[in-house]
């Protein structure tokens, strides 16, 4: 067994990164010495507050000093992340592929924004991401880490696919829904819902602006709310649409689901493959109008309760992945 495990928190606290404590406490729970290296930018932004339980399970954050640079050791980033390996000579280097577009090996592009966005918003990252490979090829005689190298954590099938398109080895490990959502339990009950349609501000896309200034349903935002409120609202709400980025398999779609709520997303990236297990009618195309996606959300307002058993396959493999999770993480840790 290792010594000790690392885990990188550089700062990102969506689904992807609870997803890298979360996976803290289950090595925790089977045996394992975890530590978190803080790796923040910005010191002064900590994890929100429903991260506190991880730290009751005995997660301690370390510097990147601490970390003891030996092969007893491992230290495990996400893709976004893998150029900090670089730092490590002797340790066992883990990838964990939460998505595949933000991997930080390759240049990327925000396809649920408009053509002019796309293009500005991109080339000033992929700008900054050059440098970072001339950085790295000076110091480290590499512009990207070597993957190959690493122990590879598949998080989705979309991941599964781009790994294997690329020639690199990987173990599964699909993440689950968060743990509060799970100890709430699935909600099925289709009774006292009203005609909201929720979706993620967070998550930029000239369609989803569009519709919301456009006006025509009740629409929502999933923001700056409890895990309690996000429970309550997601049970008495019909339709869930997501039209932004779909670089992994996202928890948003999942959690919603799971609470009840039909989802309507479009073919891009993760959404396009089973990690969004829904029929083809609710995967729209990329090119799809606000005047169409309009009259697929009222049909889908006004047929909730006749549509709920098109997602019945999605809320059972929902209810699967935790367990399959747990399968997963401890074929892993037979190979470590």
């Amino acid at each position: 067994m290792l010594s000790k495990i690392y885990i990188l928190d550089g700062g990102a606290y969506s689904g992807g990164g609870e997803a890298m404590f979360q996976l803290g406490c289950d090595l925790i729970s089977r045996g394992y010495n975890v530590s978190v290296i803080d790796a923040r930018q910005n010191p002064t932004v900590r994890p929100p507050e429903k991260f506190n339980k991880y730290f009751a399970y005995g997660l301690t954050y370390c510097s990147r000093n601490d970390v003891v640079d030996s092969a007893s050791n491992a230290v495990i980033v996400p893709e976004s992340a893998t150029e900090y390996l670089f730092h490590y000579k002797n340790v066992k280097p883990i990838i964990y592929w939460l998505s595949y577009e933000n991997y930080d090996g390759k240049f990327s592009w925000n396809y649920a924004e408009t053509f002019f966005n796309r293009v500005v918003q991109g080339t000033r990252g992929n700008i900054a991401k050059s440098l970072h490979f001339m950085r790295n090829a000076i110091k480290y005689g590499r512009a990207k880490y070597p993957i190959h190298q690493a122990i590879n954590l598949s998080g989705s099938h979309y991941t599964d696919s781009m790994l294997a398109n690329e020639g690199v080895f990987y173990l599964p490990l699909f993440h689950s829904i968060g743990v509060d959502f799970l100890n709430a339990g699935m909600y099925t009950s289709k009774n006292n819902r009203r005609d909201i349609v929720l979706y993620n501000p967070a998550k930029p896309s000239h369609l989803t602006r569009e519709l919301v200034k456009r006006g025509k349903y009740t629409y929502v935002p999933v923001q700056s709310m409890t895990v309690n409120q996000m429970i309550e609202l997601f049970r008495r709400a019909k339709v869930y649409m997501d039209f932004g980025n779909f670089p992994g398999p996202e928890r948003l779609p999942k959690e919603t689901a799971f609470n009840g709520v039909n989802v309507l997303v479009w073919c891009l990236h993760a959404a396009k493959t089973d990690d969004v297990l829904v029929p083809e009618k609710y995967k729209i195309s990329v090119d799809s109008s606000a005047e169409d996606v309009e009259k697929i959300l009222g049909e889908m307002l006004n047929s909730y309760q006749e549509q709920f058993i098109d997602f019945d396959d999605f809320r059972e493999m929902i209810s699967r992945l935790q367990s399959e999770y747990n399968t997963q993480l401890d074929a892993i840790c037979d190979k470590l």
